[in-house]
């Protein structure tokens, strides 16, 4: 049985030359050639090869006409292609810390002043509704309504690090 790997060492820089010039990456030439000389040894423990450099030519062609065509498809595909609109689990996990503060600073609030936020931001009632129902002024609700906004925005900032907003001196009650 003949060694067909002494027989090629030789010819190696030839032939890396050669995978150089016909691949449209340069860099990928030594593996190329790595890849044919493998096809080429376990090739010849099946079959005797003849002329073993001719046959690494081949095989050479045949790799890199192959890595053409993988990369063709892979240029296709793209990024877009995989993209994903769902938030990443950080952001998630980020968007469920942010509400489970929410929730505490809401507990926070004197009664009356979550019944009126809730009322209004989640129940979608008018001040004028909400007033009513709870026998106040309308000047009441209004102010019940901004002081939650601002202790929630405070809780919101002081749990995130943010700087608090700074809000005009008459919207400040």
């Amino acid at each position: 049985m003949r060694d067909v790997l002494a027989e090629l060492r030789p010819h190696e820089p030839k032939l890396l030359s050669y995978i150089g010039r016909r691949h449209r990456d340069p860099s990928r030439a030594e593996d190329i050639l790595q890849e044919t000389l493998l096809a080429v040894m376990q090739q010849s423990r099946k079959h005797q090869i003849d002329s073993p450099l001719a046959y690494a030519y081949r095989v050479a062609d045949s790799l890199i006409y192959a890595q053409v065509r993988k990369d063709r498809r892979e240029e296709r595909l793209g990024d877009a292609d995989y993209g994903c609109d769902l938030p990443i689990a950080d952001e998630i996990l980020e968007h469920k810390q942010r509400v489970a503060i929410f929730e505490a600073a809401l507990l926070g609030l004197s009664p009356v002043r979550r019944d009126i936020f809730i009322r209004r931001h989640m129940d979608d009632q008018s001040r004028q509704d909400i007033a009513d129902a709870l026998g106040m002024s309308l000047e009441s609700v209004k102010k019940h309504l901004v002081r939650a906004m601002a202790e929630l925005a405070g809780v919101m900032d002081q749990a995130t690090g943010a700087a608090p907003e700074r809000r005009p001196l008459h919207a400040r009650q």
